[in-house]
């Protein structure tokens, strides 16, 4: 599973346009019923980059330890070795002092495998743990590994977001948004220590130079069936965040049955949702809503193929026909609710870029306009419609069409009646001319006997 997963994610993150369309409308009065939480939040599908549920996924929060998926892709693409030792330097864990940090019991001086800290930073997201793996590959130079952060998130397409440090603190210039940190989490992925280490529940850490060995507990109780409010078997990992600024944070990822999603929520809160007297992660709930709603009630299927007739238009110096039909460019597949049958899917063309005429010759294949794919009344997509035959071009309808276009225009109109005009009168004065008698060549009068009596 942990193979063809991180295929999908491979192929996903290459995709230019990832998580740029749009969620898809169908489904915005369904994510209005779940009543959710979060401030920020989307479900997308890996498999597609399909969005599902989307809410302000574009607004610049704090991401608190989300912060750490981050901080961890930039560890394990300069650290190759993962047995590495590392040793925690007493001012990485000063400089967390009094600010009510999440922290793993490191002690200064303790060493320890980039492996066991990448576990302590997400799994127990230890901050500590953060600023050690950070010196550890900038060699003490903390601006120099923030800066690979930013450089990190603008090479993966993330422009929305900032970091200031690889904790995850608050700081006024330190936000991402929903959209951004499914990016970060799909590329996270590609890294098998990454996948493998957030698909934990525990881990024990071995024995160091300081310390005896011990057990971490991971914070994302999705994957912890002891937590009934917040476990979902479709869970495969995820990272959690928690400060004041940033409320309750949760990015994770799920796979079941062929499909796979990421959902991330953030800026969530604490509810007691079930009136027990305690209150609920919200963060928790809506991640484990959005999944299990998708699971029980969306498929993947062809909304649209390429033997489908959906169009035509009138073609203009064509040889055996007038008209050309369009169809989709290709097998165009899309989430929708379970036993949607075709009848309940409409593929139509828009309308400002349908062409009212073309002109032979036309190629199979030639992108022609665009459609909307539409769901109850909703549009879920939008595809290319291709001409779905050749037409070869009739030069006799050409020459004629030519011909006509020609001649209605006005001044053509004019030229031509004064051409005819001219031909007429030379015609008139040729055939005056022929009638005159010669003699030796020229033109001569013929004087009658009257003539010669008038001019006397």
């Amino acid at each position: 599973m942990k193979k063809i997963f991180g295929i999908l994610i491979i192929v996903s993150v290459l995709l230019s346009s990832i998580f740029c369309v749009n969620a898809n409308a169908a489904y915005d009065d369904v994510m209005e019923s779940l009543g959710l939480y979060s401030d920020c939040l989307l479900l997308v599908s890996v498999d597609n980059s399909e969005v599902i549920f989307e809410k302000n996924a574009g607004k610049q929060t704090a991401p608190a330890s989300l912060t750490k998926v981050v901080t961890a892709i930039v560890v394990l693409e300069n650290c190759p070795d993962l047995n590495a030792l590392v040793t925690v330097n007493e001012s990485c864990i000063k400089e967390l002092s009094g600010t009510g940090s999440s922290l793993g019991g490191l002690m200064a001086g303790e060493q320890m495998s980039v492996y066991d800290l990448l576990c302590c930073l997400l799994l127990k997201s230890a901050n500590e743990a953060a600023t050690a793996l950070a010196d550890h590959v900038s060699g003490g130079d903390r601006a120099k590994f923030v800066s690979m952060m930013n450089e990190t998130a603008q090479r993966l397409g993330c422009d929305n977001s900032h970091f200031v440090n690889p904790h995850g603190l608050d700081d006024e210039n330190q936000y991402v948004t929903a959209r951004d940190m499914a990016k970060f989490i799909l590329h996270a992925m590609e890294f098998p220590a990454f996948e493998e280490i957030v698909g934990r529940s525990t881990y024990t850490l071995a024995a160091t130079n300081l310390q005896e060995e011990r057990k971490l507990y991971s914070t994302n109780y999705m994957l912890n069936s002891a937590y009934k409010d917040y476990y979902c078997k479709y869970v495969k990992g995820g990272k959690t965040g928690s400060t004041s600024t940033a409320g309750r944070c949760m990015v994770a990822f799920a796979s079941h049955d062929g499909y796979n999603y990421i959902a991330v929520s953030l800026n969530s809160t604490f509810y007691d949702v079930d009136n027990d007297g305690v209150s609920e992660n919200g963060a928790f709930l809506d991640c484990k809503e959005m999944f299990e709603w998708a699971y029980k009630n969306i498929e993947l299927v062809a909304i649209a193929d390429t033997t489908q007739i959906v169009g035509q238009v009138p073609v203009k110096y064509a040889k055996d026909t007038d008209y050309i039909t369009l169809s989709p460019a290709e097998t165009v597949y899309s989430l929708v609710p379970e036993g949607t049958q075709s009848t309940g899917l409409l593929v139509e063309p828009i309308e400002s870029t349908l062409p009212k005429s073309l002109k032979a010759p036309v190629k199979k294949g030639d992108v022609i306009c665009r459609a909307k794919v539409m769901y109850a009344g909703q549009v879920i997509k939008e595809i290319d419609l291709v001409a779905n035959m050749d037409v070869k071009m009739s030069i006799f309808a050409f020459l004629g069409s030519t011909a006509k276009s020609i001649f209605s225009h006005w001044i053509v109109k004019i030229l031509a009646i004064a051409v005819i005009i001219a031909l007429v009168v030379l015609i008139i004065l040729r055939l005056r001319r022929e009638k005159a008698p010669t003699v030796g060549g020229k033109n001569y009068r013929v004087l009658n006997y009257n003539d010669f009596m008038h001019m006397r």
